[in-house]
């Protein structure tokens, strides 16, 4: 069980860097969004630990930019304010 936890928060950190890296490419390109992928980021990083989860969203990026996107949607919010 530990390791299938180990591979999960590996994955939720791979694609969490994927996805970023899209955000940083729709912050040159104007076509690609950005804002969707970075939320996206987060909410894998979030998933990967508790120490990501309260570091996101302590930050100055998540609650200028993503705070209120996230209230508005109950299942995101539950995911980054309930416990891992």
């Amino acid at each position: 069980m530990k390791i299938l936890n180990f591979l999960k928060k590996l994955l939720y950190i791979y694609l969490a860097y994927f996805f970023f890296k899209l955000s940083l490419l729709g912050i040159i390109l104007p076509i690609i969004p950005w804002v969707p992928f970075l939320m996206i980021s987060f909410m894998f990083l979030a998933g990967a630990s508790r120490h990501f989860r309260k570091f996101i969203v302590n930050t100055k990026l998540y609650n200028k930019f993503l705070k209120s996107s996230v209230d508005k949607h109950p299942k995101v919010a539950a995911f980054f304010y309930e416990p891992v």
